[in-house]
């Protein structure tokens, strides 16, 4: 008996007004919910089962043996440094349908009136910090998404570090919801901010820095996303 296909319902910056009609409508005819709270929480009259997505390896499990209709909801585009790319990884291509959604790096740029198209996109999300350092140093426009440990004054730090100051920085903060900030600083000022957990960082460089460490050739190998 074929599998159910897993829908992968990219959200919007605006919640369910930025989905689209016909990813509304795979949403109202699944029996299952899966994403993070903040995604959930976009659906309140969903009448079916809603899952927490907290450890994806429960969440591959769940859907490698469920037959229920599932629909996963991610961030923006899945495809874009999100779950979409876990899922292509683990599960056979014909299950999954995909209905993308404006990213938040898309929506930045467009709020701090910039063009996007000559910009290189970084995450340092549960990854290494030394090769996204190495990628921005290299770059005249960058987009870095961050986590916790890698914050956007931990990144500061790391680019001072180098010498690499010449930057104008856009710290863009919780996209999409009430507290939305956009912060126009520096690199040194970076570094003294405490940021809001939910950000990006955008930099555009103003000028040649100095560097006192320059970019290898390569990645390292910590910087390879893996499935264990």
């Amino acid at each position: 008996m074929p599998q159910q296909k897993i829908y992968l319902v990219g959200a919007g910056i605006v919640g369910w007004e930025g989905v689209g009609k016909k990813a509304l409508e795979v949403v109202g005819k699944a029996e299952v919910l899966i994403g993070h709270q903040r995604h959930l929480d976009i659906f309140p009259d969903f009448k079916g089962e809603k899952q927490v997505l907290d450890d994806l390896s429960l969440m591959l499990d769940f859907l490698r043996n469920t037959d229920k209709r599932v629909v996963v909801l991610g961030s923006g585009d899945p495809n874009f440094f999100g779950v979409g790319r876990f899922l292509l990884r683990n599960l056979p291509k014909e299950r999954i349908e995909i209905f993308p959604n404006v990213t938040s790096v898309q929506y930045a740029f467009a709020r701090i009136k910039e063009t996007w198209d000559d910009a290189i996109f970084v995450s340092v999300h549960g990854r290494g910090l030394k090769g996204a350092i190495d990628r921005i140093v290299s770059a005249e426009k960058v987009a870095v998404l961050t986590d916790e440990k890698n914050s956007p004054a931990v990144i500061a730090r790391e680019l001072l570090a180098r010498g690499a100051d010449g930057y104008e920085v856009w710290l863009c903060e919780n996209l999409g919801l009430p507290a939305e900030r956009f912060t126009r600083t520096d690199v040194k000022g970076l570094a003294e901010i405490v940021a809001a957990p939910l950000n990006i960082v955008i930099f555009i460089r103003t000028w040649e820095p100095q560097l006192t460490q320059y970019p290898v050739i390569g990645i390292e190998d910590e910087q390879f996303a893996t499935v264990k």
